[in-house]
């Protein structure tokens, strides 16, 4: 079954350097060829020759060029080498095993880097839920290219990254895209993974995903772990994601004013911040 929908971040369109050289046809012809992309069957990825896009589409071949060229389209044609996608996960501070999500072949292959990389998140992130068997390649982890088997070379990956690239105007509440949970159900906590490490692989993902800024979300998960340790904040984290509140920080930031009582906190009243904005360089808001 086909998603109707998919994420659109407006801050991160806006932001992106490569689209930020594209002007306003380009970027037309880009969001419909992503929407191409959705409804491929292997997601984020098409193996049709650039003409064949561009006659789907109903541009000129010199824009997909253009995108490809300014970095927005990735891939090869016909006749070309395609270089292999690989992502790093990242989980709090450290880096993660290389994973090869777009294993390096011959053309026709074109993909865009950020659906096929939430894709692979999505996917990693259900296997945690209780409603997936682990027994399919989807919930191992595993992205699946073309030929029904795995990327050569391409390691296990360990659960979630606990980065993201989305921004604060990404929309609120429920997900579009199905994430292997119910809007009654939380994340449990993944085998092999204690609390702090499920706080930065799952919970701080799972509020990105939601318009919170990366590193408020660290900031305010963290702060709750200060104030209750470990096993608290995660209790709290599942509370949150459990929950699922249109406003997951400013929740947040009351569930932890509230536990500790009524006045400012050493972290400055977290119910007074503003974390649509972010916080600086140096962790403070």
């Amino acid at each position: 079954m086909r998603r109707p929908s998919f994420q659109f971040y407006p801050g991160d369109w806006q932001s992106n350097t490569n689209l930020r050289r594209c002007n306003h046809a380009e970027k037309g012809v880009w969001l419909d060829v992503m929407c191409l992309l959705h409804d491929s069957e292997e997601y984020g990825v098409l193996r049709w020759t650039l003409k064949e896009i561009a006659q789907a589409v109903g541009c000129r071949l010199v824009d997909l060029k253009a995108l490809l060229t300014k970095g927005v389209l990735k891939g090869a044609d016909v006749g070309a080498s395609c270089e292999a996608f690989i992502y790093t996960p990242r989980s709090g501070r450290k880096n993660g095993d290389p994973v090869t999500l777009i294993a390096a072949q011959e053309g026709p292959v074109w993909y865009s880097s950020r659906m096929v990389r939430d894709e692979y998140v999505r996917t990693i992130r259900g296997e945690s839920s209780r409603f997936g068997d682990g027994n399919d390649d989807a919930s191992k982890g595993r992205q699946i290219k073309g030929n029904g088997e795995p990327p050569k070379g391409a390691p296990n990956p360990p659960f979630g990254d606990g980065s993201s690239t989305a921004s604060a105007s990404s929309p609120s509440g429920t997900t579009p895209v199905p994430d292997g949970t119910d809007a009654g159900a939380s994340p449990a906590m993944p085998a092999g993974l204690d609390a702090k490490d499920a706080i930065f692989q799952v919970a701080v993902p799972w509020m990105v995903e939601r318009g919170v800024p990366d590193k408020s979300a660290r900031s305010l998960l963290g702060g709750a772990m200060k104030q209750f340790g470990d096993d608290g904040a995660w209790d709290l984290a599942q509370r949150l994601m459990r929950e699922r509140p249109m406003e997951p920080a400013a929740w947040l930031a009351g569930a932890i004013n509230k536990s500790m009582g009524k006045g400012a906190s050493k972290h400055g009243n977290f119910s007074k911040q503003d974390y649509r904005a972010g916080v600086s360089e140096d962790g403070a808001f």
